[in-house]
């Protein structure tokens, strides 16, 4: 089934807009809340939903899948512009900047408000204010701010990607080369932080630009299948959408059972399914008005929600305790809409207050930016 009624974005233009791509994006940004409720409010979800707890934060990497699909989508067919990468790097920076800024600033400050003390060096408040911290370990001050980090550095190469990797076969094999650096790098920082781990509270294999560089290759081998008229069949989309459902029921059930432990480049894979499946066919269940309205905030309610769990998360323990008695640990859930509540009413004044001028500033200059260009001789 399909969506009936069309999303409107406030910053999309609806010829560009994939509204299976918008539901992706709120629903990655909803499990990644729900996993950090447990592991930063400390609330239990109940045992039958134990994969929120263990599985809902590779939503940060259906995002990074997200990413690069949605930004292959929206950049190549700008090629022929000569302004593109201008362009292409004033609409990336006035996407993320403008609200990462207000976050860093907030919680810079916030400890001198709070009476606590946080260690900020000028080094380290460089390297987030020119979104280099990826390249140094445990730099970012803003908290799931390292996909950010992450993030940036793909924006500055894909440019680069753009120009050298311009079909199927040549994405095919920038994926296998992607795979073997994500596995090869991820591999010797495990093995780094395990010799280090009483020095290091974070895991720099997880963390890092290299052992996640695989998720944005899928993403843009996605694009080039999801581009192919041939997967464009009725049994092509049946054979996708049973191949995804099958693939995600044994990552989140399997293990459960027989101890299991599937690799994340499997979710990977998963993901990519996801998304080509979503972008072709969009389904009710992800393109409707609920995911697509989060998705159209997903960076505000992402890049808030820790703040807002750590702030509320007395007042939730206490709530939490109060029906345990009767619910057991399904008042995991209540707590769940307690906390998403402020959020999304948070995200919604930050959405508008910050990000659609950003954007919309940004796009007034590669307005100008274009016009130079056509009254250049």
């Amino acid at each position: 089934m399909t969506s009936s009624a069309p999303f409107h974005s406030a910053t999309i233009p609806q010829e560009r807009l994939l509204p299976g791509i918008h539901g992706l994006r709120g629903i990655a940004a909803l499990a990644v809340v729900l996993f950090h409720l447990v592991h930063l409010a400390n609330i239990a979800a109940p045992p039958a939903f134990s994969f929120i707890a263990g599985d809902f934060g590779k939503g940060v990497h259906l995002f990074f899948v997200l990413s690069a699909f949605s930004l292959m989508h929206s950049t190549e067919h700008t090629l022929h512009r000569r302004t593109w990468m201008k362009e292409y790097f004033v609409k990336r920076y006035f996407r993320i900047a403008p609200l990462f800024y207000c976050i860093l600033a907030g919680m810079v400050l916030w400890p001198s408000i709070k009476a606590q003390y946080l260690a900020v060096s000028p080094q380290a408040l460089l390297l987030n204010l020119t979104f280099t911290f990826g390249f140094a370990p445990w730099t970012g001050i803003v908290w799931a701010g390292w996909t950010v980090g992450v993030e940036m550095l793909f924006y500055a190469i894909l440019p680069v990607l753009l120009l050298t990797i311009r079909s199927s076969k040549a994405t095919l094999l920038l994926l296998i080369a992607s795979i073997l650096v994500s596995h090869a790098s991820r591999t010797v920082l495990q093995m780094h932080f395990e010799n280090t781990v009483a020095l290091y509270k974070y895991n720099w294999a997880y963390f890092s630009f290299a052992p996640n560089v695989c998720f944005f290759a899928l993403g843009m081998y996605a694009f080039r299948i999801a581009g192919d008229a041939a997967w464009d069949t009725l049994a092509m989309r049946r054979g996708v959408s049973a191949f995804t459902t099958v693939l995600f029921l044994a990552l989140l059930f399997l293990g459960r059972y027989n101890g299991w432990q599937p690799d994340l480049l499997l979710w990977g894979f998963g993901f990519a399914a996801l998304t080509v499946w979503q972008s072709k066919w969009p389904s009710r269940w992800c393109a409707n008005r609920l995911f697509e309205h989060v998705g159209e905030r997903s960076y505000s309610v992402y890049l808030l929600h820790p703040v807002v769990i750590v702030l509320l998360k007395s007042p939730l323990q206490s709530v939490y305790q109060m029906l345990t008695p009767s619910m057991g640990h399904y008042a995991y859930f209540v707590c769940a809409g307690l906390a998403l509540l402020p959020l999304l009413l948070l995200s919604e004044a930050t959405y508008r207050l910050i990000e659609i001028p950003a954007i919309r500033y940004g796009q007034r200059l590669n307005a100008r930016i274009r016009t130079r260009q056509d009254a250049s001789p």
